[in-house]
């Protein structure tokens, strides 16, 4: 308890609280950027106090070396090992055992005594997957689940993820966020590019192609109408599992709809505006260019190279090269950063104050991801902004009945937001000539705690736990002693949070599933070697991740990719 002083954000405490409530098993669903690791920090902390092992599952081996660092920083008596990437320490010789889901699933690291332990899964949407379900290991008895969203396109959250967790206890969106001061409130401009008459006359014809389709599906029975999001992610369902006409019409759909998004994705017209935001990357204290594949971050390079000081990260990005580009961001020496989505998780990106995204996110998911990137607080005299760029009468722009769901989001916690046409870009420069609000919010914190009596005095047992374990206090008192002998938590009904359920329409004919000679990616796409400069990699051919480099083909060949193409 006297190892370090820390504070809490008081949502942070809130949701220990919750998790508490709920027999410490649940999910928190917190906004990119708010502090979702150091809930599971003091969870950890309380938990090995009580002779509890602790297991951290991670999707990546980034996030295992950034969550060891964040261990041994906040616990610095605890023995902290690692399983995955060539790590492969045992649970009885380290107190916190941090392991990527692959290395989970394969390995099952079991608590190494009676007294059992604490499960941690960090982005634990992606724990869905017929393999990666096997690293939710039954054998903790508590359970605390990280995410930005519990969204997936499946029904793993239904019948893995909510049978696992119990439900999710606490919930922190970015409303509540910026309300708090714990994020920033930006400054969104959507600005419109024409197509070029080429791609235009090619979205056209698409277009034509999915009329049919979409038609068939309008009148599959359950198939949700409302939203766009929800309509997109049963068709995805009907795609993967129907292998009847609804099936069939659902794959037709997807690939016209892919076809259209690549087009508007990759608008050559959108990369010949680059130009005009120049002034305002180098303006900025750091840019992130949000893309969706290799292939449009490379456009935008190419665009914005001989303007300013610019560089890509993909996933075969060795970890040095990844480090430095990033730190280079992070002093200013780099003006700005292009990524195919490899940014939307796991990567710990330096703070920045202008996010371009030039090719949308498919999910609300990815969106939040994105967001959280550039909304972190700021410093006075900082102002957070967006610019996003769409294709014009596609079904990228405002207001088209398809647009993304992320475009509400972004309106709704906007400090101002404005749609400009092509052409008004010295409207959109004064737009977003924005340094912040004149008055930051200071967010509410709890801690360190100095004495007995700074504890609130109308506290149920509960909260008195959370309020003595959970905070860093300057010794153990006898106030400690007695709610430790009692671990009075209670036994109550758990007050889990309502979520909604994807609604899915029927299978009338069930798909045959690939073999299991096939190779494929975590999500469920077959997958293809490709050549790299350090050795081999294997590629997700529907998201184009990739995994880990190898000098070795046959090391390759046996390897997974972490992709999310059913994240």
């Amino acid at each position: 308890m006297n190892h370090t002083d820390y504070f809490l954000y008081r949502w942070q405490l809130d949701a220990l609280v919750s998790w508490l409530r709920c027999g410490r098993s649940g999910i928190v669903e917190a906004v990119t950027g708010s502090g979702k690791t150091n809930v599971a920090l003091a969870a950890a902390a309380d938990a090995h106090r009580r002779g509890l092992f602790v297991l951290v599952v991670v999707p990546s081996r980034v996030l295992m070396n950034q969550w060891t660092a964040r261990l041994h920083e906040f616990l610095p008596q605890c023995r902290i090992g690692r399983l995955g990437d060539t790590f492969t320490d045992q649970v009885k010789d380290c107190d916190i055992l941090v392991t990527t889901r692959h290395s989970a699933s394969a390995k099952k690291p079991l608590p190494p005594t009676d007294a059992g332990g604490l499960i941690i899964a960090d982005e634990c949407h992606g724990f869905g997957g017929a393999t990666l379900r096997k690293s939710l290991i039954h054998e903790y008895q508590e359970r605390l689940g990280l995410t930005a969203t519990l969204e997936r396109s499946d029904e793993a959250v239904e019948k893995t993820l909510i049978p696992f967790f119990g439900g999710v206890c606490y919930r922190y969106g970015f409303g509540q966020a910026i309300s708090d001061g714990v994020c920033a409130q930006p400054r969104v401009a959507f600005a419109a590019v024409p197509l070029a008459d080429d791609e235009r006359s090619e979205y056209d014809a698409i277009e034509a192609s999915l009329v049919q389709a979409r038609q068939t599906l309008r009148d599959v029975p359950n198939m949700p109408q409302d939203s766009f999001g929800d309509f997109l992610a049963a068709v995805s369902y009907l795609a993967e599992n129907d292998g009847g006409p609804h099936g069939k019409a659902a794959t037709i759909y997807l690939e016209a709809f892919s076809k259209r998004r690549e087009i508007v994705a990759t608008s050559r017209t959108k990369y010949e505006v680059l130009s005009n935001f120049a002034h305002l990357i180098r303006d900025s204290a750091g840019t992130l260019l949000f893309t969706q594949t290799v292939k449009a971050a490379n456009h935008a390079i190419n665009r914005l190279d001989p303007l300013l000081g610019i560089d890509i990260i993909t996933g075969a990005t060795s970890r040095g090269d990844r480090e430095r580009i990033l730190g280079a961001l992070r002093e200013g020496t780099l003006d700005a950063v292009a990524a195919p989505r490899v940014l939307d998780e796991g990567i710990d990106v330096p703070d920045a104050n202008l996010g371009i995204v030039i090719s949308a996110s498919r999910t609300r998911r990815q969106m939040i991801q994105r967001m959280g990137r550039i909304l972190r607080r700021k410093p006075l005299g900082s102002g957070a902004r967006f610019v996003i760029l769409y294709a014009s009468d596609t079904l990228e722009d405002p207001s088209a009945n398809e647009r993304d769901g992320f475009m509400e989001e972004m309106e709704d916690i906007s400090e101002s937001s404005h749609v400009f046409g092509a052409g008004q870009h010295d409207k959109l420069g004064k737009f977003l000539d924005y340094a912040g609000p004149k008055k930051l919010i200071e967010p509410k914190t709890v801690g360190p705690m100095a004495s007995i009596s700074d504890l609130p005095s109308r506290l149920d047992d509960i909260g008195r736990y959370a309020w003595l374990s959970f905070l860093s206090w300057p010794e153990v008192t006898e106030a400690h002693e007695e709610i430790w002998a009692t671990n009075s938590i209670g036994t109550y009904e758990a007050p889990y949070l309502d979520f909604e359920v994807q609604e899915l329409p029927e299978i009338t004919k069930e798909r045959v599933k690939r073999t299991k000679d096939t190779r494929l990616s975590t999500g469920e796409n077959p997958v293809k070697l490709l050549k790299h400069p350090d050795g081999f990699v294997l590629q997700c051919t529907g998201c184009e991740a990739l995994s880990a480099v190898t000098p070795f083909r046959w090391k390759a060949l046996e390897s997974t990719v972490e992709c999310s193409c059913l994240w």
